[in-house]
């Protein structure tokens, strides 16, 4: 019954997640007209691997943010134009993100702060970078000029879509931190086994 309990849960917390990348995966939707929200799925992951730790979850997030994008290219017609073979390193990423949560004992505001910080910013930027490099090798600009503009695209890129990410984990710590003490969520009230 225990077992059957924890799972439903955990279908509960990962239909949550989906939803937010759902409204926040940077297409046009219904909530970009009322408020712009940086893209969910990132710290999706991150939530996946600290607390959830199974690789169905994982594996269904990443599937989501794939089927979510492929809705917005082929029924609102969004620009197609990220859509290169760099796309499928995309999803190796993403579960790096998950693996890199598996090693994380929590996401609350306490004396393991800066190590976890530490760790999300490394992630996040290094997911970024992966993907980022991929796109860049396959779009006309390397074809051109190769890895001479890397680092200005690097540099005009970076801050603009990394820092999203990292604001949307610090509202997460302050949520899980808070729901630690308070238990308003108790499925995520206590650190990970």
């Amino acid at each position: 019954m225990t077992n059957q309990i924890n799972k439903t849960r955990t279908l509960f917390a990962v239909f949550i997640m989906v939803l937010l990348m759902i409204a926040t995966r940077g297409h046009t939707n219904w909530l970009s007209s009322i408020v712009h929200l940086p893209d969910f799925t990132i710290p999706a992951l991150f939530i996946a691997g600290i607390y959830l730790r199974q690789f169905w979850v994982a594996f269904l997030i990443i599937i989501s943010a794939i089927a979510i994008d492929n809705y917005a290219i082929v029924y609102e017609g969004v620009s197609a134009n990220c859509i290169t073979p760099a796309y499928s390193v995309l999803p190796f990423t993403y579960y790096g993100i998950f693996w890199v949560g598996k090693y994380m004992s929590s996401l609350n505001i306490d004396t393991s702060i800066v190590k976890n910080a530490l760790i999300v910013i490394v992630a996040a930027s290094t997911q970024w970078l992966v993907a980022t490099s991929s796109y860049y090798f396959f779009t006309a600009t390397y074809a051109k000029t190769g890895w001479a503009n890397f680092p200005a695209y690097v540099q005009q890129w970076s801050v603009v879509e990394i820092a999203p990410v990292l604001y949307w984990m610090i509202a997460i710590s302050i949520v899980f931190t808070l729901n630690h003490r308070y238990s308003f969520i108790p499925y995520f009230s206590t650190q990970k086994n």
